[in-house]
């Protein structure tokens, strides 16, 4: 509890601090980006328009509510260590004294895990006001602390209810937004709309639903690269880019343009912008492996969605390749995690030739449905088995998708062996002294 209390006492002053360092820039346009996934992907893809009309300050691997503040005072923790935390607790006011970063716009992801302060989104907005919200989606990332709010035991059930929650927490964003602000938000999914009704703010829709202002009409997805068909204002628009994205990017780009133009971008300027976006590390970057094996470098993260996304993917482009899944657990899912594994295994057995599994929860929910079905599967507990027998495992020209959560997961360590080009390594996820210390520390 004192920990605790201390903890919070410190994000206040972060926050006090955060808050004057703002209105140096008192004129920026502040852009908020939330969802359960794709907030890293949008936010980057933003910065590559934005850039085409003024100085673009961006939330860097900072979407909380220590990572928020420290980013406005132009702080990076090395170590997260106390002793860290003291160094940034005493620069901190200098940075406010003496620091001064010029932006046009602040494009900042917010991530909220939990329904309480200081996990939550009043907290962030406590932080600060955006002038626009982006909700692109909700899903069951973080649910685990959703949990205690559905009493419902049927499992289906509890999962549409801890969606509902957490898209309700996700909207507060656009929710909050001055009558001089704009909410854009994901018309397709149904447990956003149900929020919808108590936004004052402008609004400004995407997706595939005909009433969306800008409306996906068409995607394709290939080895060759990926393309999005849009209208917007009665206008048709085709987005085609040279690196491979799952699905739902669709989604994301479609959301980015969007807020383009509810800033007086049209899509004839964020188009040729968009061109520049490469996806962030992890988040499905392409990289040649060895014996001419092509890697879909997923592993930053895992929730539901992305991982059927991602695999689905795997088998569009693998085609009569062979396809192999590197699958890791997908964490703090809560109670929802035996049935959202129990998908994953029928998911595997459609999209993958054959799966390597790792950690405890695709062991426990995961490997034995994929056994009983005879599917060509194996589980490992460490990780140099798991290299070894993937190394054996890939034939030529293979297909091999590699994703899973990044809690003591960090299946990155599975790619490193397999690059056809050694330098790609510094191109993984979770660079720096500080990783590397926690991969160390797992098995």
């Amino acid at each position: 509890m004192i920990k605790q209390k201390l903890g919070l006492l410190i994000l206040k002053y972060f926050r006090s601090l955060a808050k004057i360092q703002l209105r140096k820039n008192s004129h920026a346009t502040l852009i908020g980006v939330t969802g359960s996934a794709g907030k890293t992907s949008a936010r980057l893809a933003l910065v590559e328009i934005l850039k085409t009309r003024g100085k673009v300050k961006h939330s860097a691997h900072s979407n909380s509510e220590s990572g928020i503040p420290l980013n406005i005072l132009g702080l990076s923790p090395r170590s997260y260590s106390p002793l860290d935390w003291l160094r940034l607790i005493l620069i901190a006011p200098l940075k406010v004294l003496f620091y001064r970063e010029h932006f046009d716009y602040y494009v900042v992801e917010m991530g909220i895990d939990s329904p309480a302060e200081p996990k939550n989104m009043s907290f962030l907005l406590s932080i600060l006001k955006p002038h626009v919200g982006v909700v692109l989606n909700a899903g069951l990332t973080h649910s685990e602390n959703f949990d205690h709010l559905v009493k419902d035991k049927n499992p289906v059930r509890k999962i549409e209810k801890l969606i509902n929650l957490i898209a309700k927490e996700k909207m507060q964003l656009v929710k909050g937004l001055a009558e001089g602000g704009t909410a854009i938000y994901n018309l397709d999914q149904k447990e956003l709309l149900k929020q919808k009704k108590d936004i004052v703010a402008r609004q400004l829709t995407f997706g595939k639903s005909e009433k969306a202002d800008v409306r996906i009409l068409q995607t394709n997805i290939s080895a060759q690269g990926f393309s999005l068909k849009f209208t917007y204002l009665t206008q048709t628009y085709k987005l085609v880019l040279p690196e491979i994205f799952p699905q739902h990017y669709a989604y994301t780009f479609a959301a980015v343009i969007a807020t383009a133009a509810s800033l007086g971008i049209p899509p004839s300027i964020s188009l040729p912008a968009l061109t520049k976006y490469q996806s962030p590390s992890g988040r499905m970057r392409v990289f040649e492996g060895v014996s001419g094996s092509t890697i879909l470098d997923s592993s930053y993260n895992a929730s539901p969605s992305t991982m059927l996304e991602s695999l689905k993917l795997l088998k569009t482009i693998g085609g009569r390749s062979k396809k192999i899944a590197v699958i890791g657990d997908m964490r703090e899912l809560g109670t929802s995690e035996k049935l959202a594994h129990k998908n994953l295994s029928t998911w595997l057995l459609s999209y993958s030739d054959h799966v390597i599994l790792f950690g405890p929860k695709t062991r426990t929910y995961v490997l034995p449905l994929l056994l009983s079905k005879k599917a060509s599967v194996v589980h490992f507990e460490s990780m140099n088995s798991l290299i070894k027998h993937l190394r054996k495992a890939i034939k030529p020209r293979s297909y091999i998708l590699v994703k899973g959560s990044q809690n003591n997961i960090y299946l990155e360590r599975a790619i490193e062996p397999i690059l056809a080009h050694k330098e790609d390594i510094a191109r993984l996820c979770r660079r720096g002294a500080y990783w590397d210390k926690r991969r160390s520390l797992t098995p």
